[in-house]
């Protein structure tokens, strides 16, 4: 349970964190206080999806300051949660969590690893889950299409049946900002990611109970897996669009407006 000291400071347990607020901005977490990219409204949204899934086996894809995986973990309690982060700079406060508390088994991150290497991944959920499904899958890591799209479909079909995929940050391409294309935190020369989120929306009405139901913010899609079997190899959620599905993302009117 969260336990909110001010706007954007709280604890889980024994654990302080503080999340993100733009007077104070981004900063390093430390064993005192470890700090997610994540506000308020967001770290509820969290609260409540954990108290509803009830989450066992976790994958996060993005560590930064390691606050969310500590948050993570010290929410859920998980048996197990893998954390991929692509530099190799470790964490120090991430590993202090990790060491002090003898959370080896439970709090798994590994460093170096590119959320688009397919091979990586696998040869990782190998290690880490065996043929056990998981229950959560959060992507907080690059937050571009191919990169996002990869990961989707090698994660996605190794969600049990009602476990939920989120991909934070989807709408960075539609921010209301005064000039867009000098904005570099938008990305003006890359795809918005909005691109796969229309391709999952459209193949969850293409598709008979692969995907249960999509939830959508601001801040974060949940994708909630269905029931329907599927295959762990070879999964592309862009091909499960239908023919007017697909002829309507292929408009170079609707990337690239006047």
């Amino acid at each position: 349970m969260i336990e909110w000291q001010d706007k954007t400071r709280f604890r889980v347990g024994d654990v302080n964190f503080r999340g993100f607020d733009w007077v104070f901005g981004s900063r390093e977490s430390t064993t005192d206080e470890y700090f997610l990219q994540k506000d308020a409204a967001m770290i509820d949204v969290y609260e409540g999806l954990f108290a509803s899934l009830q989450p066992r086996r976790i994958v996060e894809l993005g560590i930064w300051q390691g606050g969310s995986c500590v948050f993570f973990h010290a929410l859920a309690r998980p048996e197990k949660l893998v954390a991929i982060e692509l530099s190799t700079q470790r964490i120090a406060a991430l590993d202090s969590y990790i060491t002090d508390g003898c959370r080896q088994q439970s709090l798994v991150p590994h460093y170096g690893v590119n959320q688009a290497d397919t091979a990586a991944l696998a040869n990782i959920l190998a290690k880490e889950f065996g043929e056990e499904q998981l229950d959560l899958v959060i992507d907080d890591a690059s937050h571009f299409v191919e990169e996002t799209r990869t990961s989707f479909n090698l994660l996605f079909p190794r969600l049990r049946p009602g476990g939920v995929y989120v991909i934070e940050d989807w709408a960075w391409g539609h921010d209301p900002v005064d000039q867009p294309d000098s904005a570099v935190n938008l990305y003006p020369d890359r795809e918005p990611l909005s691109r796969l989120v229309f391709e999952i929306v459209l193949a969850t009405a293409s598709t008979r109970g692969l995907i249960a139901g999509v939830d959508i913010d601001r801040n974060l899609v949940r994708i909630i897996r269905g029931s329907a079997p599927l295959e762990r190899e070879g999964f592309d959620v862009a091909r499960c669009c239908l023919p007017r599905g697909r002829s309507m993302l292929a408009d170079p009117a609707a990337n690239h407006p006047a």
